[in-house]
């Protein structure tokens, strides 16, 4: 059986502001610091997918996965693999 990677993906994500451009607080205008935490289950050429849930089969395989991030690589700024303890 392959193993398993936990992963922290920082990275940026796109914001909103419904109000008026306050020239005086530019920081309301950035780009969000976003860390997502979860399974890592594939990197594409464009992407990263994460998920919050894995579900396994009676011999410990992998038997599904659930509620997926799809974090673009541009987006990406570090993919941190975490290790749990043993």
């Amino acid at each position: 059986m392959p193993k398993e990677k936990i992963v922290c993906v920082e990275w940026e994500d796109a914001a909103f502001n419904s109000g008026y451009y306050d020239k005086r607080r530019p920081e309301d205008f950035t780009p969000v610091l976003t860390r997502t935490v979860g399974h890592l289950v594939k990197r594409t050429a464009k992407s990263v997918l994460v998920s919050q849930d894995r579900f396994y089969k009676d011999n410990g395989k992998i038997d599904d996965e659930r509620h997926i991030g799809i974090i673009p690589k541009k987006m990406i700024k570090r993919i941190t693999e975490l290790e749990g303890k043993k």
